[in-house]
């Protein structure tokens, strides 16, 4: 494989693509309102000669961007969608919002979109150069960070005819990231009757007693479920600020996570039966769950697995300057591995069943089509993800770096599969093995759209 043609062709762009990043930076929009991430990567796209479909799946902030004809038709996924309240000045080492309340990129998808954007710019340009058969194509899906935009995508029918779909996730690590909880999360609402506490408490039905007992309920549920369960919650709406009220409504949002779907599905409906039963002790009615978003358990391939360790391997561990590790070890500072010997981590984590410790709408995709994510370092060890230090060090040259070398690894990684018929059967192979050829499913009600900007 022409290992230095891609890595050439990433070198001669890389200008391009960090002025996208930063643009995309100082453009934070939160999920399924990306409109100027999704322009200035679309009108970039398509200037550079790539056929464009908008929107996808009724969202106007996604769009594909496609080059070459026939097979194999390989995907590289993007984010772009920011965290509400994450704002921060770029390189400052403490907590200092651009604006009170604002959004930022806490997450690194400034990096992530960028990155996929230039891997897929890199294959055109070497199937131009070599006359190289093969669809190469750049989804960027919206609203990652809780509205689960590629589950819109895979419900649609997006990646049917994809043959494998690669991505990447800015973090702390180096690794492949294969794994993920399933996870829904539902909104339960009761309403009671309302009397006054000390007037004629015995004519009130509390509501928020039903809440209550609905978690105490759960409590005890934790020790009759798998280990790999967690399920988390909060109260959105106690019924009122008044203690001398009976409150009659109360509302609470639930997330449920396992990391097999069906186990996750499993006690989602214990959790209800938990439910009706405390509305059944407090004589209160219970609304049907409210189901906010629903992500199924990752479907780990080890082929495409193994592929991309092989290139983080090979382009990876990198090289920083002084003032690149004198900079890092100022936010090393602020962060939770304070006394690590090296302000960059630099080990390759070769494990290909590290333990799900999240979720993330990317598994979705992994029941279409076979996926696989890359993970590499772009901030200083130590830093806590979803936090201002994220946002902070967004524009830094590490940051930049990571990115560079997250699409060098994408690209070489879609490469070999262009240029290898055997290894994309065997990845299809993998994919029927774990999924013994089961349709997707989601738990997501039909009834359920983006939530488009307008």
């Amino acid at each position: 494989m022409d290992t230095s043609s891609i890595l050439r062709i990433i070198e001669a762009s890389k200008k391009d693509f960090e002025t996208i990043s930063d643009s995309v930076w100082d453009h934070p929009e939160v999920c399924f309102k990306e409109v100027e991430s999704t322009k200035v990567q679309m009108n970039f796209m398509k200037v550079r000669g790539f056929r464009i479909t908008t929107p996808l799946a009724e969202m106007k902030t996604a769009f594909m961007a496609e080059y070459g004809n026939g097979s194999p038709v390989i995907a590289i996924l993007g984010e772009n969608d920011a965290l509400a309240g994450l704002s921060q000045k770029a390189d400052v080492a403490h907590e200092d919002a651009i604006a009170a309340g604002g959004n930022g990129h806490g997450c690194g998808h400034n990096l992530l979109g960028t990155a996929g954007m230039e891997a897929v710019y890199a294959l055109k340009t070497y199937m131009e150069e070599n006359a190289l058969p093969g669809t190469i194509r750049y989804y960027a899906c919206p609203a990652e960070e809780g509205g689960g935009g590629k589950v819109f995508l895979s419900r649609a029918g997006v990646f049917d005819d994809v043959d494998c779909a690669l991505t990447w996730h800015p973090g702390t690590d180096n690794r492949v990231d294969n794994a993920g909880l399933a996870c829904v999360t539902f909104n339960l609402t009761y309403h009671g009757t309302a009397a006054h506490a000390a007037v004629d408490p015995w004519n009130g039905r509390s509501a928020l007693d039903a809440v209550e007992l609905l978690n105490v309920g759960v409590q005890f549920l934790r020790e009759h479920v798998k280990p790999d369960t967690r399920i988390h919650y909060s109260i959105l709406d106690c019924g009122g600020s008044a203690p001398n009220i009976v409150q009659h409504t109360a509302k609470v949002m639930y997330c449920v996570r396992a990391r097999l779907s069906a186990d996750m599905e499993d006690v989602y409906r214990r959790v209800l039966k938990v439910a009706d039963g405390a509305a059944l002790m407090t004589e209160t009615t219970l609304d049907p769950p409210e189901i906010i978003n629903v992500y199924n358990g990752f479907v780990a391939n080890p082929t495409l697995d193994r592929l991309l360790l092989k290139h983080i391997k090979a382009v990876l561990p990198l090289d920083y300057t002084e003032e690149e590790l004198a900079y890092a070890r100022r936010f090393q500072a602020c962060g939770v591995d304070k006394d690590a010997a090296f302000p960059v981590n630099m080990v390759i984590d070769e494990r290909l069943d590290p333990a799900p410790v999240g979720s993330t709408d990317v598994a979705d995709v992994s029941h279409v089509t076979p996926t696989s994510v890359a993970k590499v370092s772009t901030a200083a060890i130590g830093t806590p993800w979803h936090s201002w230090m994220v946002t902070a060090q967004g524009k830094s040259s590490i940051a930049k770096k990571g990115m560079h070398a997250a699409a060098a690894v994408l690209a070489l990684s879609a490469l070999d599969l262009f240029l290898d018929p055997s290894l994309v059967a065997q990845v299809h192979s993998d994919f029927m093995e774990a999924t013994q050829g089961a349709a997707y499913h989601t738990m997501l009600p039909a009834a359920k759209k983006p939530q488009n900007f307008e």
